[in-house]
């Protein structure tokens, strides 16, 4: 009973793609100069990503899907705490 609901909340939890991983389009094509290089120098790495398929309900083929740690970690807290909330709402009333 709990893998059904588990599927659900993973895949509602894909469906929620922010506009914050697309990448943003170039303003201008701009010849490097120093301060270009220098800016690129200061600029923290992106942090790792790891790709994984996930199923898709429906589908025989999966769906690719690339996250970074902090992502990871933030989607699995979202998912646990769905799954806490819909347990609790099918608890029966005391009395």
């Amino acid at each position: 009973m709990l893998l059904p609901v588990a599927m659900f909340a993973s895949a509602l939890l894909l469906q929620q793609t922010p506009a914050s991983r697309t990448p943003a389009p170039a303003a201008t094509a701009e010849a490097p100069t120093a301060t270009a290089a220098a800016n690129a120098a200061v600029t923290p790495a992106e942090p790792a990503q790891t790709c994984r398929i996930e199923p898709v309900t429906g589908s025989r083929f999966g769906r690719r899907v690339c996250r970074n740690t902090a992502q990871t970690e933030e989607d699995r807290a979202n998912s646990r705490e769905m799954l806490r909330q819909m347990q609790g709402a099918r608890t029966p009333p005391v009395g």
